[in-house]
């Protein structure tokens, strides 16, 4: 019998049936509504729309919108409050604005975090990241950045996704994180290839690039580095040419082709020509004039990390007597500004922060899977126990109306045998009088008679056909109960076979009831690992089993108290174990023991509830078999 064929006789019942069945889908429907998420997200102002749609190609018209429209209200639309914070700061960011706080953006932040609009909560983490980044907060510009790519993972917002990744790679790469930094830039690349956006697939591959350098892998770098080159000619990006080739000059330089580095350098227009790079060259090459000059117009820069490699070299100079006077001031400027990188870098703290993060975000994903597993396994046993319950009402129902159709049956069939019997007495009695006037017709024709006589017989005749009138009406009433009760009869029988398929259909229902109360047990994570490997039970984990069959067995072991309220904890025990079909073997490893002492225990359980009980055990009966059907 299929699942089909069983809603098909579900929907044959009758009205009560319904009704409960659709208690039953409303209570579900419910709980599932009161599982599910935090509903529809109220829709942005227009002119937010509207800047977010320009943001990345125009964001100064975005922040010219953003600015002129009245900023929402903090206390009563904190949502498009937040969205607005957001994009003004996105705007900012991408004019390079100098942002002195993240004040504004965690606004968002803020409002985003609890919610579960994904791509919103990677965009502000992203941001976050960025301001501090800049304010030199590394440890927490770390930790929005590994919020930022958690988030956007769960999306299809390829931007978002490239930019945290990128900035994930930059964070890295500076700190000489080889490994980390060329997985970030490889995502970073993924990222642009999937928006078709061949200015961030060129940032991505630069990055990638130097990534390869800090590794010593410097062909590779080579290599797409002039991937890089490629795609600045084709975008006509002469100044982003230009600086891709003095980054593949310096791979030839690390690499010690000297002259090579020299030589690319040199065939750039003079705006173009990278001083630091000179510099190093001409002293690898022992043109220390040239190295001298070049370097020091290199200490120009605001870049700290340029400066710490010029002071290197400047300071290398100091062993030439020429150049010797000028030894204390490089070393000082040198030892200043290395101590300026190491305090922005924090490297140990930022792999230690990452793997922290890491462990961290594995752990909550593992909580998660353990919540959504407890939460399907409690909406389960919800519907299982709804589902029995209504089986059992069902079934109760059906079985007392068959016994009641039953028994009008049995009334009926004797009142119609006792209308049978008075329409017989009746209808011989009718033939008996039938027959005595018939005689004494007879009587008269063949006598001759007085007078009196003759008076006398027809009296008898008159009487008789009186009684005869009145026997026919007697008969014609019988017979028309018969023919009501025949009828009624056939009608209740027809109704009694339907109760009696019913009530196979109830036995059908009972047995799938017992399969889900065995699928409910067998499911517990409890039982489940005591049937994969059994062992000896604490004091908390018996009283969970206890829990389980009281709930799942309709107060099984109350009742079984109930019966027989002098079994021990230990009888209690080896009933639930029956109960929940573990064999002797299993109870043997949970109680301790050997297989003969659980036999031994169920040949004594056994006696006590036959001396106990009211009517005892049959002899006939297993306690197996009579704890599987309590």
């Amino acid at each position: 019998m299929d699942i089909s064929y069983f809603c098909h006789k579900i929907r044959k019942m009758r009205n009560i049936t319904h009704y409960i069945l659709y208690i039953l889908i409303t209570c579900t429907a419910l709980l599932n509504i009161q599982c599910s998420g935090n509903g529809k997200e109220k829709t942005p102002l227009p002119e937010l729309l509207y800047a977010e749609s320009v943001m990345f190609d125009h964001p100064d018209s975005a922040l010219h919108i953003l600015e002129d429209m009245p900023m929402p209200s903090a206390r009563w639309d904190k949502e498009n409050h937040a969205l607005w914070c957001l994009l003004v700061t996105q705007a900012q960011y991408k004019q390079m604005m100098k942002i002195p706080s993240d004040s504004l953006v965690r606004i968002a932040y803020d409002y985003y975090k609890p919610t579960d609009n994904a791509r919103r909560k990677a965009m502000s983490a992203l941001y976050m990241g960025d301001i501090n980044y800049e304010l030199r907060n590394i440890e927490e510009a770390m930790q929005y950045y590994l919020e930022g790519k958690t988030e956007v993972e769960k999306t299809d917002d390829y931007k978002t996704g490239y930019l945290v990744m990128i900035s994930l790679c930059r964070l890295y790469l500076y700190r000489d994180f080889a490994d980390y930094a060329l997985e970030a830039s490889r995502k970073a690349y993924d990222y642009a290839v999937k928006d078709s956006n061949k200015r961030y697939q060129l940032a991505s591959l630069k990055y990638l690039a130097r990534c390869y350098c800090i590794s010593d892998s410097l062909s590779k770098a080579i290599d797409t580095y002039h991937k890089c080159s490629e795609l600045t000619l084709e975008l006509n990006l002469e100044n982003y040419y230009y600086d891709i080739q003095s980054e593949i000059a310096l791979v030839y330089m690390h690499k010690g082709d000297i002259k090579k580095s020299l030589e690319i350098i040199k065939s750039f227009p003079i705006t173009y020509q990278r001083a630091s790079l000179m510099g190093k060259d001409y002293y690898l090459l022992g043109q220390m004039d040239s190295a001298y000059f070049f370097l020091n117009k290199a200490l120009k820069t605001d870049n700290i990390y340029t400066k710490v490699s010029a002071y290197q070299y400047l300071y290398k100079l100091g062993d030439i007597p020429k150049y010797r006077k000028y030894l204390k001031t490089y070393c000082d400027s040198l030892l200043f500004y290395t101590d300026s990188v190491m305090s922005l870098d924090k490297g140990k703290e930022i792999i230690a922060y990452k793997e922290k993060y890491d462990h961290q975000r594995l752990i909550t994903e593992q909580q998660r899977l353990k919540l959504e597993k407890a939460d399907a396994q409690r909406m389960m046993f919800i519907i299982t126990i709804c589902l029995i319950v209504v089986i059992a009402v069902v079934a109760y129902l059906y079985q007392k109306r068959l016994v009641k159709k039953e028994t009008t049956i049995r009334k009926q069939s004797e009142q119609l045998q006792n209308y049978m019997l008075q329409l017989h007495e009746y209808e011989t009695r009718l033939m008996q009088n039938n027959r005595y006037m018939e005689e004494l017709k007879e009587q008269l024709s063949s006598q001759e008679m007085n007078s009196e006589e003759l008076h006398e017989y027809r009296e008898q005749i008159d009487s008789l056909q009186v009684e005869n009138s009145r026997l026919s009406e007697k008969i014609n009433s019988l017979q028309h109960h018969i023919n009501d009760y025949s009828s009624k009869l056939d009608k209740a029988r027809r109704e009694a076979d339907k109760f009696r398929n019913l009530s196979e259909e109830n036995l059908y229902l009972r047995q799938r009831e017992r399969v889900l109360t065995d699928y409910l047990v067998d499911t517990d994570r409890l039982v489940k690992e005591l049937r994969e490997k059994c062992r000896v039970l604490e004091a908390g984990e018996w009283e969970t089993l206890e829990q389980m069959c009281e709930s799942t067995y309709s107060n099984f072991v109350s009742r079984l108290q109930g019966v027989c309220p002098t079994l021990t904890k230990q009888e209690l025990h080896l009933c639930m174990l029956i109960k929940l079909r573990f064999n002797n073997a299993q109870m043997s490893e949970i109680f301790g023991v050997n297989t003969t002492s659980i036999s031994q225990k169920k040949f004594r359980l056994k006696k006590h509830l036959s001396d106990t009980l009211q009517d005892g055990l049959p002899d006939e009966m297993t306690l197996d078999r009579w704890v599987a059907e309590f």
